[in-house]
């Protein structure tokens, strides 16, 4: 028997080949997109990790302290403590070159006498270099460099090249060159070694070092050195092994990894739908075919594992498909998220290629045959509970009630309001998958509402297209409205497509009208001079003497010292900013919610008190008034929060203290930006220029006024969401798919309706009207069942998935510019779709085409 079936499931995928092939390349895009991610987010990690562990050597425990850096006390305490062997000290900087076309360069400050014992430096040998390069790091400005950065700028020993430093641009003298194995591979071979004492001076970091590497004695187990450590250090120092360090990166960029998983899931579940559809019509199609199998003996078993086999083999193929290209789209997602961790957090990664894991193929490929059988299941499901009787009646008379009946709409009502109020109104401690499924109740809801949603819109729709195409509009969306499983598997693989798209869309321009908002109540300053065109720079920073004399440019009114660092919080980390909170608070006051007016001003610069953005008290459940107790290097810093302010800097939380408490704890004087506020009818334009001419010569600073500060956090934004734009495009693809597929069949399988029309008098020309204003308000109606979608998936993402990921709601905008292009896009498209099918209808001869079954 079974053979028999499949002979007719390979007849059908031959008749129908446009279908077999959208509904497999609509699974292949879905599983690529999964798989890829998965790749990329895997691959990424290693290579941070990667660069961690190179650099670390043969470390077996690191002190840091965030990247404030500790005092070189520390090292002699480390040194004196039990079962340490060897303990070195480490300058850590990404300074940029002056070389026109190249980019940052790692440079490690080491300590010349002993960080061999740590790190293997495998230096080329020749006659004219000496037997130890090391020595000559104690030199004033001598430097080692990698092969690979030598070769690309034909650098010798001997010869000089230029970097910026704190102290301005400054001349390094190559003394050595050392093998791209190791420590050489880290950064893509762009790594130097300099003494670490020259570079507490060339790169501003007083009398302090960044981390110390240590190696612990062979009788004696790294934990209990560790313990012994702590017993004996600051509580506000990291002791870990290099490993941990790698882990502690990892969750550092958990929210963006989690965000593009959720996404890439988003892609199998538009899948699931264009499966769902293409079964839906196939069954549709193959009514009549399937009552005469039922009625010649064909057990329902048969019929429904006959459609299921099929939807089992077109997941097959379409997985296998999706995961080679999923190969080839990760190669291109690494290089993206590399960049994106790059701008946003400052994290340095060593380059590795993409490697295919087979863990990930099987589960993506899983996934993918999954959600094919589960999108096929409803469908074979109504197939092999056919009544052979009903076969020779016509579908859409027989099922009307079923489709439209008052419990299909009263449970897409209950589903759909429910997963509204979920997302409103449960918080986000009830955990991340719990709060994913409301966007899978959502979809069913709408699904389940759909054919009256349908019959609504179509109805109001009517009227317009009566006036626009006369009696063949009236009759399109007649047609719309008296089938309605017809039209909603139509019209379901639009919303869903065109929901995916006007989500994300929605996402991004609500994120940047949050972040327009935030920069207004607190980035308002007239002028900003930034260390780098990242984030943040973790390791290069300003010296205050140079915002002295930025102060002193005739037309400054004030000037504000920031230093942006991280600092260990409870376990986890937190971003911090010391500022000047006089200054801070002359601009940014309205921005302040907490104490009042007076209170913040008198406390804050004091130093009496900090402030918290409102992510980090909903992540530590604390609140105004509540006592916030930070470990720092030289001792246990307490002071009470008096306010909440919004800063969307880290998604870890943000704390803002004055500047002279900073430094009293931290020992750190470095400087990340300027914020400038200018005298009133001071030209922005003309003072950035002077600031400019400062500093050209001497630093290497990036100077915007407040109009280019805003377009260059925009940049910022637009660089965090760069894979959110790839999957924007792959939904469009995923949702032109499903229009051709669904159209293709919904009008092909008009063919006798046609008939019938041209045998009572119909024109050619009035039947390819008919189709193609057909074609226009199933676009229409897709287009507005996609915004509604669209504004819940919208809702879901801005409240439920941002409170889960970074602790704080994006305010909701939708995006209607974008909504109004799709709508002309979608008429485009589903034109075109349709004009091939109405050519071959109207070509039909008139009872062959009554004839049609």
């Amino acid at each position: 028997m079974f053979p028999a079936l499949w002979h007719i499931s390979m007849q059908q995928w031959w008749n129908h080949r446009l279908r077999l092939l959208l509904t497999t390349m609509g699974i292949a895009l879905g599983v690529a997109v999964f798989f890829a991610i998965r790749t990329a987010n895997i691959t990424l990690l290693d290579s941070l990790r990667l660069t961690v562990e190179k650099v670390a050597g043969k470390a077996t425990l690191q002190i840091t302290a965030g990247e404030t850096g500790f005092p070189e006390e520390i090292l002699d305490k480390v040194r004196s403590t039990p079962g340490v062997k060897v303990a070195e000290p480490i300058i850590e900087v990404i300074a940029r070159t002056a070389f026109t076309e190249e980019g940052n360069l790692l440079i490690l400050g080491v300590d010349t006498a002993g960080d061999q014992q740590l790190r293997d430096y495998q230096f080329d040998k020749s006659a004219t270099q000496i037997s130890d390069s090391l020595v000559f790091l104690a030199q004033p400005n001598s430097i080692l460099l990698s092969r690979a950065f030598a070769d690309r700028h034909s650098l010798k020993i001997g010869d000089t090249f230029p970097l910026f430093t704190s102290l301005g641009r400054k001349d390094f003298t190559v003394q050595g060159i050392f093998k791209p194995v190791g420590i050489g591979e880290v950064f893509g071979g762009n790594i130097a070694i300099m003494d670490v004492y020259s570079a507490q001076v060339v790169f501003n970091r007083g009398r302090n070092f960044d981390r110390i590497d240590l190696m612990n004695s062979p009788d004696v187990p790294v934990e209990t050195v560790q313990q012994n450590l702590h017993a004996k250090l600051p509580s506000g120092l990291e002791i870990v092994p290099p490993k941990s360090r790698g882990q502690d990166l990892d969750s550092a960029v958990t929210a963006m990894r989690v965000g593009l998983t959720v996404t890439s899931f988003t892609a199998l579940l538009v899948g699931i739908y264009i499966i769902f559809n293409s079964f839906t019509i196939a069954v549709n199609q193959r009514w009549k075919e399937i009552g005469i199998l039922r009625a010649v003996g064909v057990e329902r078993r048969n019929i429904n594992l006959m459609f299921l086999c099929e939807a089992f083999l077109m997941g097959v193929i379409g997985s296998a498909i999706g995961i080679v290209a999923g190969y080839y789209l990760a190669a291109i997602g690494v290089r993206v998220m590399a960049n994106m961790t790059a701008a946003i957090y400052g994290f340095v990664s060593t380059s590795t290629p993409v490697v295919f894991r087979m863990q990930y193929a099987v589960t993506a490929f899983a996934l993918g045959v999954a959600t094919s059988v589960l999108g096929a299941w409803f469908p074979a499901h109504a197939a092999s509970n056919l009544d052979p009787t009903m076969a020779l009646y016509n579908i859409e008379a027989r099922s009307r009630e079923a489709v439209l009946g008052y419990r299909r709409v009263a449970l897409g009502l209950v589903l759909t309001l429910a997963s509204l109020a979920l997302m409103i109104w449960t918080p986000s401690g009830v955990g991340a998958n719990f709060q994913f499924s409301y966007a899978i109740l959502m979809l069913l809801g709408l699904t389940a509402l759909l054919p009256k949603l349908i019959e609504v819109i179509s109805h109001v729709l009517r009227p317009f297209m009566d006036w626009m195409g006369g009696a063949e509009g009236s009759l399109a969306v007649d047609a719309m409205i008296q089938c309605p499983r017809r039209s909603s598997a139509t019209v379901g693989a639009l919303m869903v497509g065109l929901m995916f798209v006007f989500s994300t869309a929605g996402y991004i321009q609500s994120y940047r009208h949050m972040v327009d908002r935030w920069m207004k109540q607190s980035l308002n300053a007239d002028i900003f001079v930034a260390t780098s065109t990242t984030m943040r720079s973790t390791t290069y920073h300003f010296k205050e003497e140079l915002g002295q004399q930025i102060a002193g440019v005739p037309g400054v009114k004030r000037l504000e010292n920031v230093r942006f660092t991280s600092v260990p919080y409870n376990g986890d980390s937190a971003a911090l900013i010391a500022i000047e909170m006089n200054g801070f608070m002359a601009r940014a006051i309205d921005a302040v919610e907490g104490k009042g007016e007076k209170i913040l001003l008198d406390k804050l610069p004091k130093g009496e008190g900090v402030l918290v953005s409102r992510n980090f008290a909903t992540r530590w459940k604390m609140h105004v008034g509540d006592s916030l107790t930070l470990n720092t290097p030289n001792g246990t810093l307490e002071r009470p929060i008096l306010g909440l302010l919004d800063d969307y800097r880290s998604e870890k939380g943000t704390i803002f203290i004055d500047r002279a408490l900073y430094k009293q704890y931290w020992h750190d004087d470095a400087v990340d930006f300027f914020f400038i506020t200018l005298n009133p009818g001071v030209d922005p334009v003309a003072a950035k220029r002077q600031i400019q001419n400062l500093t050209s010569n001497t630093v290497h600073a990036f100077v915007y006024t407040q109009v280019e500060f805003k377009k260059w956090v925009y940049g910022l934004v637009d660089q965090f969401f760069v894979l959110n734009y790839m999957q924007l495009v792959i939904a469009v693809i995923v949702s032109i798919l499903g229009i051709v597929n669904t159209l293709m069949i919904s009008i092909s399988e008009r063919k006798r309706e046609i008939g019938i029309i041209r045998a009572i008098g119909g024109l050619r020309v009035q039947i390819r009207k008919l189709i193609l204003l057909e074609a226009v308000a199933i676009s229409i109606v897709g287009v507005a069942l996609g915004a509604l979608a669209g504004m819940f998936s919208t809702e879901f993402m801005t409240h439920t998935v941002s409170m889960v990921l970074v602790g704080y709601g994006v305010p909701f905008f939708v995006p209607w510019t974008l909504i109004m292009i799709s709508l002309p896009v979608v008429i485009g498209i589903s034109l075109v779709a349709g004009w091939w099918p109405a050519q071959h209808a109207v070509s039909h001869q008139i009872i062959e085409a009554i004839g049609y079954e």
